[in-house]
């Protein structure tokens, strides 16, 4: 028997899963609009926690996460995957910005119109009206989401970020909260199952991702940087090198308790680690 039936079965379970999910979505779509902010954040954080519990995805949180509160937020992140905008609304539910090639994606792009994701149309460079709109939310106190690099990358490496959009921080006196996140396999170690880049498709992605035994997305929160009377550009800078400083630790760290405790995966992620677990499927089953 081959041995890979087991995991195309599997894949084809939790695609089947998926479908059902994504449909469940595009039905809540339709009241979410009518829906106050508080019932709005809700049920966003909460089909986003199941839709990757369907994918076997944890979340790990290192750092500390901006307060709901205190006024709006824009949040920047290094950008590796379709699951990132999960991800984070699985933690602390935003108004997204996303390129408007996104909107023409089978489903998800009415999911995420529906649900208030901000599109921009780099060729008609609309950045202007963008931030408009941004400053508007966030001075309402809405926290809005920023992928500065503009395209995806894998994940090891920061790319540079484009400073027009964190103008709104600066227009609205918000803070620009700087977050790094990685994918990692059930071992701590950085993976690429989840990276969306090149030519891969959005079908061939999720293929790839429903086909994994288990992946954790580490969000790592970096200090918030106060945006009144700075520069886009140095906020821009110092926003890079925080999420490229915070993956480089994760690296070294991660790196040092493979060493010190190679024979005992689980012992990374007792309850006294430096990530508290949003999710925390079963990992006591070694990889095969």
């Amino acid at each position: 028997m081959d041995k890979r039936l087991p995991d195309i079965l599997t894949a084809v379970v939790r695609g089947g899963r998926l479908a059902l999910h994504l449909l469940y979505g595009v039905l809540l779509a339709i009241f979410y609009p009518h829906l106050n902010k508080t019932r709005q954040r809700r049920t966003l954080k909460v089909w986003s926690r199941q839709l990757l519990g369907i994918l076997n995805i944890g979340i790990q949180i290192e750092g500390q996460q901006p307060t709901r509160g205190e006024g709006g937020c824009l949040m920047v992140a290094n950008h590796v995957s379709w699951l990132d905008i999960l991800v984070l609304n699985a933690i602390h539910p935003s108004r997204f910005i996303a390129k408007s090639e996104v909107r023409g994606w089978p489903v998800i792009g009415w999911l995420c119109l529906r649900s208030g994701t901000i599109f921009i149309d780099r060729a008609r460079q609309d950045a202007a009206s963008v931030n408009l709109r941004v400053s508007a939310l966030l001075k309402q106190g809405v926290s809005v989401g920023l992928f500065p690099e503009g395209t995806t990358t894998g994940g090891k490496q920061v790319g540079h970020f484009h400073s027009a959009l964190i103008q709104p921080a600066i227009d609205a006196s918000a803070r620009l909260c700087p977050m790094a996140l990685r994918y990692q396999d059930e071992w701590g170690r950085q993976s690429s199952a989840a990276a969306f880049t090149g030519d891969t498709t959005l079908l061939q992605s999720i293929w790839k991702i429903l086909r994994q035994p288990h992946l954790n997305a580490l969000v790592v929160y970096t200090p918030a940087l106060p945006a009144v009377g700075e520069n886009r550009r140095v906020l821009a800078r110092a926003a890079q090198a925080a999420i490229s400083q915070a993956l480089q630790h994760v690296g070294i760290t991660r790196q040092t308790a493979a060493c010190q405790a190679s024979s005992d995966f689980q012992s990374m992620l007792t309850p006294e680690s430096a990530y508290a677990l949003l999710f925390k499927p079963a990992l006591n089953q070694p990889p095969r």
